[in-house]
């Protein structure tokens, strides 16, 4: 009897290890993709991308993130995010993720490049937490028309005339 025992308690030690070496392989994964993505347009630190990862595998979970196309089946990171389509749920706590690891205001005002005074005063005030959220998760669930939407929305006044 204490022989059976053992066995499962040794079987169910190796099955969260391994569940755990699973979550942390996705998690770096997430992070090296993210990093190898990074540019001059928006310049993410290491820090914050392992953030990003770690936050991923906590909040949606490693089988979740490879439904989706996050990550493979051999747990390394797919290419990009474009043909991702979270559950609303998923894409909130993914864009929840984002903006609690990184200066997301910060990524795109400084992507947006050197604008007048006046137009950066107008982006810092019209571009809050929640469009920037609003954005994040229509993005995370394969909507970019809402996302852009969202986001033209609300600094539609400080890009000047459209026409």
């Amino acid at each position: 009897m204490k022989l059976r025992t053992i066995g499962v308690a040794v079987l169910l030690a190796l099955s969260l290890t391994a569940c755990g070496q699973d979550e942390e392989a996705a998690s770096q994964a997430i992070s090296d993709s993210i990093m190898e993505s990074n540019d001059q347009t928006f310049e993410v630190t290491q820090e914050e991308a392992d953030c990003v990862g770690d936050g991923m595998v906590e909040e949606i979970g490693v089988d979740q993130l490879t439904e989706y196309g996050i990550i493979t089946e051999d747990l390394e990171a797919n290419d990009g995010i474009e043909n991702v389509k979270m559950s609303e749920g998923d894409a909130g706590s993914a864009a929840d993720v984002m903006a609690g690891c990184a200066d997301i205001k910060e990524l795109f005002t400084s992507a947006m490049g050197e604008l007048p005074e006046e137009a950066q005063q107008c982006v810092e005030e019209n571009l809050s937490d929640e469009v920037l959220h609003n954005f994040l998760t229509a993005v995370f669930m394969n909507d970019q028309e809402a996302g852009n939407q969202e986001l033209m929305g609300a600094l539609q006044e400080c890009l000047g005339p459209q026409g």
